[in-house]
């Protein structure tokens, strides 16, 4: 049997989870068509919004708190916390 991977040191810091993550690396493993149907998104949609999350829309986030079985609250902290992180552009925000 193979071992299992080394867990990390007591005290480190989990990386942040990202939107991606949630989808692709979750408590649940979804099929590209999966997705897509549930989504309600085309392949190409759904990788824009993984490429940058700042996108989503307020029933996008719906939906995959539904698809995920998470309160949408947590999807909503984890987006934000990866688009203040990368520094998307925002919706308002003067470019420099």
């Amino acid at each position: 049997m193979p071992a299992s991977p080394p867990l990390p040191p007591a005290g480190a810091a989990l990386p942040p989870r990202r939107f991606t993550d949630l989808l692709r690396h979750g408590r649940y493993t979804f099929t590209e068509r999966e997705l897509m149907e549930h989504l309600r998104m085309t392949y190409r949609t759904i990788k824009q919004r993984e490429a940058d999350p700042s996108t989503l829309t307020i029933a996008e986030l719906l939906r995959v708190a539904d698809l995920l079985n998470e309160p949408v609250q947590a999807i909503i902290a984890v987006v934000l916390a990866e688009v203040q992180a990368e520094g998307y552009p925002t919706v308002g925000t003067p470019s420099s």
